[in-house]
This record gives C-alpha cells, structure tokens and sequence, in this order.
C-alpha cells in the first residue's frame, strides 16, 4: 500500500482497490474525502474559466466587432467553450448549486477585466454586469453585434 505522499497515483489506485473490496480498514477515510472534495472544486474550477473565456469572447464580438472580421477564428472559439461547457454540465448537472447566476456574475467580472486589457480599451466601455443571460451565453447560435444572414 503506498501513502500519498509516496506516490499519489499509487495511493489513489490503492483506494479505488479497497473501495471496490469494501476494505473499509484500509481506507484512508479523511484524506480520500478531502481528495473528493477537491475533485469538486477543481471542476467548479474549470467550468468558471470555460465561462470566463466564453464571456470574453462574446466581449470581443459586441465591442470589437472590426476585429472580429479578422479573426474568424473567434466563432470556432466560443463554440468551442459551449461545448465545453456543456460537456461539463453534463457530467455534473448540480455544478452549479443553485447559484448560476452568481457565477455568471463573477466570470463575468473576469471575462470584462480580461477583455479591457486585451483590447486596450477603458473597463468603463464594457457594462458592469453582464449584459446577457445565461440562456442566452450558452445558446448555440448566440453571437453579439453580430447579425445573422
């Protein structure tokens, strides 16, 4: 049996061994329930950023819509955190907890200052809080400043 401070994965495959054994001596209770919890914050984690980049995104297509004729690659990029996104959300629908709307409101806070500091433009061009519904975020065909054809 490794430790964890041996050999992380070795200990985590010994775990995962006692658990399906039901070896409940060999367990080690306190760090395999710390290891859980992080595992849940490390993938609150990853949707906040897949939120914030897709916010700042939607920054660029609102208020940098010259640049956006330059870089089409832009589209394929928020696609890309949509998916993310919902691949995520797929796996861990209760990620959210019941408070979407205030993680919208705090990557949004990122996703503004990121998007002043990319662009150069004043944080005061960009609104204070989100313009956008999360609905609206995450819809697949949801491109601000952008019309469709």
């Amino acid at each position: 049996m490794f430790t964890i401070e041996e050999d992380f994965h070795g200990w985590l495959l010994d775990q995962a061994a006692a658990l399906r054994a039901r070896d409940y001596e060999a367990l080690d209770w306190d760090r395999l329930a710390e290891e859980v919890e992080l595992m849940g914050a490390r993938e609150r984690r990853e949707l906040n950023e897949r939120l914030k980049n897709l916010l700042w995104h939607l920054l660029k297509f609102k208020y940098q819509p010259t640049q956006i004729q330059r870089h089409r690659s832009w589209r394929s990029s928020v696609r890309e955190a949509r998916e993310q996104i919902e691949d995520i959300l797929a796996d861990s629908p209760g990620i959210f907890g019941g408070r979407r709307d205030k993680v919208l409101a705090v990557a949004y806070t990122r996703a503004r200052q990121k998007a002043a500091d990319q662009s150069g433009q004043p944080l005061a061009i960009f609104p204070e809080e989100c313009p956008w519904t999360y609905e609206q975020v995450v819809d697949e065909d949801f491109f601000p400043g952008v019309t469709k054809n």
